[in-house]
């Protein structure tokens, strides 16, 4: 009888996975990805946005950067957690206004989250984004400063991205 595996939690031993100490950091979105959730926890067909970042480290002395995956679902019980996401990439919408943001603007934008170690069914730890930041909340010394190049990994607003949301 073949055993089942829980695809979404799987690590293989190839993949450059790694967990970071829990604190504030600084990430970059690299990309995202659209699903529905398998959870039987939330309403039939919830769409989710797959948030696909990196958070630069140091370790020995290297700068690595650790995949860390955001899983926003989308329905009324988590639009904090989205308005949240939005507003610490500085891609959220005014107040009053529902629309989401044009998700291909949010790659290459940074913010500051805080991780925390989660632990799957199968007792592998990964690293659980707690929440988000918005910029004007962030905390002024982040877990990863010193992996952390102002060239290299931020990228500041596009000024012709006058209208973000579609």
């Amino acid at each position: 009888m073949a055993e089942n595996y829980d695809l979404n939690n799987m690590m293989l031993d190839d993949n450059n996975f790694s967990t970071v100490p829990e604190g504030d950091y600084r990430f970059k979105v690299e990309d995202y990805d659209l699903s529905y959730s398998t959870s039987n926890k939330m309403p039939e067909n919830t769409q989710v946005i797959k948030v696909h970042m990196s958070v630069p480290v140091m370790v020995d002395g290297a700068k690595e950067n650790v995949s860390v995956t955001l899983n926003l679902n989308v329905y009324s019980k988590a639009l904090f957690a989205i308005r949240q996401f939005f507003e610490s990439i500085g891609l959220m919408p005014e107040k009053g206004r529902a629309k989401m943001p044009n998700l291909d603007l949010m790659v290459g934008k940074t913010g500051i989250c805080h991780i925390i170690q989660g632990v799957s069914s199968r007792g592998n730890e990964y690293n659980q984004v707690e929440n988000c930041y918005p910029p004007s909340k962030a905390p002024g010394v982040c877990s990863n400063d010193d992996a952390w190049n102002q060239k290299d990994d931020f990228r500041p607003a596009d000024e012709a991205e006058v209208n973000p949301f579609v």
